[in-house]
């Protein structure tokens, strides 16, 4: 049975309710304490979120899969497991990052080790962007490197790469948490995310500009 949300006044203020006070009154603030409109900044937020999360999608995976092959590059298939290669230059956090993705696919699998492919989907987003930080310069040779992880553009240096994908990572996060997003520059944000998919892969950015709507879900601010 479907119901006319809009007109329907109960509704409404079930939803509001179940979004609880404090999650909604930033919509309301931003509303001008006007309930109604302040559901309809909600509704655009949530289509806003819609229209990133595919492009989002195309960028963590991209992000993950170049790494992966990079590190292979550099330090061999079993680089997960190579603690006199990349696991000794690890900083604390990514280390314990990597350690609890290879535990835990090696019990769900039971084997040891776990399969890279199973390690490499495991593993966060936070431990891929952290590998294109300051931290790992030397390392990972970035200045002679990062190439191989943007092939498409040249012109894009480490910390321009790691400084987008820093945003793109919070942007993801934000977004997983349901949390607003109407309040950041996501026009400059959008044109971030199109210029570091594509210098990833020219595929995955025209899947991505083929399903995205962002221009006109931006323009259609209530």
């Amino acid at each position: 049975m479907q119901h006319n949300f809009w007109k329907d006044a109960h509704l409404r203020g079930q939803f509001v309710q179940s979004l609880s006070q404090p999650r909604f009154a930033r919509y309301l603030s931003e509303a001008g304490h006007d309930p109604s409109r302040a559901l309809k900044l909600y509704e655009w937020n949530s289509h806003l979120s819609r229209e990133f999360y595919l492009y989002l999608q195309a960028w963590e995976i991209c992000l993950r899969n170049q790494l992966n092959d990079f590190l292979i590059h550099r330090y061999g298939r079993s680089w997960p497991y190579d603690t006199a290669g990349l696991v000794r230059q690890l900083s604390g956090t990514d280390e314990e990052r990597l350690s609890r993705a290879r535990q835990r696919q090696e019990r769900i699998r039971r084997a040891a080790p776990a399969a890279l492919p199973a390690i490499v989907s495991d593993l966060s987003a936070g431990f891929w962007v952290s590998q294109l930080s300051k931290r790992y310069d030397l390392a990972h040779v970035w200045r002679r490197n990062l190439a191989q992880v943007f092939p498409n553009d040249r012109v894009l240096d480490r910390p321009a790469a790691w400084a987008i994908c820093d945003e793109m990572l919070s942007l993801r996060n934000r977004i997983a948490h349901h949390e607003p997003i109407f309040h950041l520059p996501l026009e400059q944000r959008h044109r971030d995310l199109q210029r570091v998919v594509a210098a990833m892969c020219p595929g995955a950015h025209a899947f991505a500009e083929s399903s995205s709507r962002f221009r006109p879900v931006w323009q259609a601010r209530p």
